[in-house]
């Protein structure tokens, strides 16, 4: 399964800090002035319009009336009939035109990723969009229907061969989209690592000719915006909106780059949006997201009374959204001192380390919410004051579990100060919690010693 941090989810927490070091010139980025136009809109290609308009006059006449026929029963919502339609012609001479329609439709509609070798259609009303869910049991029974993920990407190749340049840009879109999916749900971690590469290369490629379709150049956004910057992902968010995607991340990472361009009026804007849409979605982490960057825009423009207001409303919907706690003690300890700063982050404790014994779910919570703690402070004083809330008082802690997370995450800290020995004291100590309290450590404390031991 995948990492439980993407790079951009770290990176949209940081708020600032996507631009800062980027890793070489950005692939594939338009040229100034350059008209980057969407292929095809977004509502056109949930029916697969632009790929029928496309075969019109590049298949024959019995391959467009499938793909027409399958592209008027999308607009009906009935996506494992449309398959069908399209399966009957799986070996037909328009072989290749079907492959892709097929891949898409998967790509678009699909609702189940079964252990990620099979993706499951179904038909629905035309009004309710499908939703995606990964399952992994091995109880879940594969059906007639399925589509085969292995077999879906061996015939897109083999699309990717035809002499059609048309026909080879359509396959690529479709593998892109359907390598997309297979990376958030892979058989294996080797396939989850192929699938990133060959859709960051078929990406690279269609952005080159300006064929990225509005789905995909949003994903191109976040490939330029992980490995470049901000500003050469921005590009790409406008083609995808303006293709009319309406994915309500955009909003989100359009006032991050605002931000780190120091646009004030064009980050709030666009925070405010995502705070609204985000709020009619009813996903509270995402809304604190963007109240955070309103805050981070108005601690930018010196209004700390309106940053604290937005920090402190984030942490009212998400009371483990670490960015505005250390929005708001970084204001404390610069206007109160360290010891209301700690103070402050101990009474958040109990939201970051939960409640009850830490094991399963809540353990694998627990763990995202330190590793946020520890690596989100940029500056010393800032994870100085995290290091030694976590040290205070932890003699007090009565489960053995969070005391050895305590010490074992200050460790982390002490090393982020450069403070080798003090870290590897914290690390000791963290071990010898969990050996006395005969539990096994989440993360691998030895090796942690161990690269202590090589950089002293």
């Amino acid at each position: 399964m995948p990492p439980r941090r993407s790079v951009l989810a770290v990176a949209l927490a940081f708020g600032l800090s996507l631009g800062t070091a980027c890793k070489g010139r950005p692939s594939a980025a338009p040229e100034p002035g350059a008209a980057q136009v969407a292929m095809g809109s977004w509502q056109e290609w949930l029916a697969l319009t632009p790929l029928v308009e496309a075969a019109r006059s590049h298949a024959g006449p019995t391959t467009v009336a499938a793909l027409e026929k399958a592209s008027k029963l999308l607009r009906d919502g009935k996506a494992r009939t449309a398959d069908d339609t399209l399966a009957a012609l799986a070996d037909s001479e328009g072989r290749h035109w079907i492959t892709v329609a097929r891949a898409d439709l998967a790509a678009l509609y699909f609702t189940v990723c079964i252990r990620g070798v099979a993706w499951r259609l179904v038909d629905l009303d035309a009004k309710t969009p499908p939703t995606r869910k990964s399952d992994y049991s091995e109880d879940t029974k594969l059906g007639p229907g399925d589509i085969a993920v292995e077999a879906m990407l061996t015939n897109l190749d083999a699309a990717l061969t035809a002499k059609e340049p048309i026909l080879q840009t359509q396959a690529r879109i479709a593998r892109a989209r359907a390598t997309a999916y297979v990376s958030r749900c892979p058989p294996s971690k080797e396939a989850a690592e192929m699938a990133q590469g060959i859709l960051k290369g078929d990406l690279a490629a269609l952005a080159a000719e300006n064929h990225l379709t509005p789905d995909l150049a949003f994903l191109w956004a976040g490939v330029q915006m992980g490995e470049y910057s901000g500003a050469a992902a921005k590009p790409f968010l406008l083609l995808a909106r303006e293709g009319g995607y309406d994915e309500p991340t955009i909003a989100t990472m359009l006032a991050v780059i605002a931000l780190e361009q120091r646009e004030f009026a064009a980050a709030d804007k666009h925070a405010a949006e995502a705070e609204a849409n985000y709020k009619k979605l009813g996903d509270t982490g995402q809304q604190a997201q963007a109240l955070f960057l309103r805050g981070e825009v108005a601690r930018n423009k010196g209004d700390l009374k309106a940053a604290r207001g937005f920090y402190e409303a984030a942490r009212k919907l998400d009371g483990s959204h670490l960015p505005s706690l250390l929005g708001l003690t970084r204001m404390t300890l610069a206007a109160d001192g360290q010891s209301a700063a700690i103070r402050q982050l101990q009474a958040a404790f109990p939201s970051i380390l939960l409640d009850g014994p830490l094991v399963a779910d809540k353990l694998e919570l627990a763990l995202d919410n330190l590793e946020a703690y520890v690596t989100l402070p940029a500056e010393n004083d800032l994870i100085t004051v995290c290091r030694d809330a976590l040290l205070a008082d932890v003699e007090l802690e009565k489960d053995l579990m969070r005391r050895g997370l305590r010490y074992f995450f200050a460790a982390t800290m002490d090393a982020r100060l450069a403070e080798y020995d003090h870290a590897r004291s914290h690390a000791v100590l963290a071990r010898d919690e969990f050996e006395t309290a005969k539990l096994t450590p989440p993360i691998d404390i030895n090796a942690f010693i161990e690269r202590l031991d090589r950089v002293q």
